[in-house]
């Protein structure tokens, strides 16, 4: 919230929930429970505030109805992402000449946004999209990354067909379709165990293969673990080829 007095946004936070623009996850009189952070989610006045603004697609805001039954893998999920672009921004802040920039699925689907593509594309929904962007004296780098999160509950099936729909798209050079010689983006898959991770790699290996992508360079794909990304971020030097 931009702001470094956390009486002053615990004092924001509770305004809001009031006046019902949030709702919280909590149990401030279970002795443990209470010691967990608060998690937050829309509220109905939140959800008719960002309705009268214009600015969100009506699918995207009929779905923040269910929030309050929402499950805890999808909510982790959330969090992660969350977190995810609050490491972004931090590196922002860093002073080191790299700028990034994001956007979550409920963004590109707005035909406005610069990835309204993968919105409307068959093969592939990353969770989050975001963009590098550094220079040097000597360089100027430019680089578009799709992430895509696997977690306890995304059957096997669902896995292997995601997995599979990443190399039809770049097979079918849908990427060119709409970013012309721009250099195509770096997939990045966060697998929940070690084990996960070695089973992709191997299922992507195996559909690169058929595809006859295995010697494409410009076709990369990256592996780590959710729980890597959860220590380190999404730009830590996680991610193995």
């Amino acid at each position: 919230m931009h702001h470094t007095d956390k009486r002053r946004i615990s004092s924001w936070l509770k305004d809001l929930r009031q006046k019902q623009y949030i709702e919280w996850i909590y149990q401030p009189d279970d002795p443990i429970e209470s010691t967990k952070p608060a998690i937050y989610y829309l509220g109905l006045n939140g959800i008719r505030f960002l309705r009268q603004l214009g600015d969100y697609p009506e699918a995207e805001l009929r779905k923040r109805y269910k929030e309050s039954s929402r499950q805890q893998d999808f909510i982790n999920r959330c969090l992660l992402l969350a977190d995810c672009c609050i490491h972004l921004e931090a590196r922002n802040e860093s002073g080191n000449n790299v700028t990034y920039a994001y956007a979550l699925e409920a963004n590109y689907i707005d035909s406005d946004n610069d990835y309204a593509f993968l919105g409307e594309n068959e093969y592939i929904h990353p969770d989050l999209v975001f963009t590098k962007e550094a220079e040097t004296d000597d360089d100027f780098i430019y680089q578009t990354y799709y992430l895509q999160l696997f977690d306890f509950t995304t059957p096997r099936y669902m896995v292997k067909k995601r997995l599979k729909d990443y190399v039809e798209y770049f097979d079918d050079n849908e990427w060119e379709q709409h970013k012309g010689d721009e250099e195509l983006p770096i997939v990045l898959i966060a697998c929940p165990t070690l084990a996960e991770l070695i089973y992709a790699k191997r299922y992507i290996k195996k559909q690169l293969k058929e595809h006859e992508l295995q010697d494409r360079e410009d076709v990369r794909i990256r592996f780590a673990t959710l729980n890597q990304v959860k220590r380190q971020g999404v730009t830590g030097l996680i991610w193995e080829e």
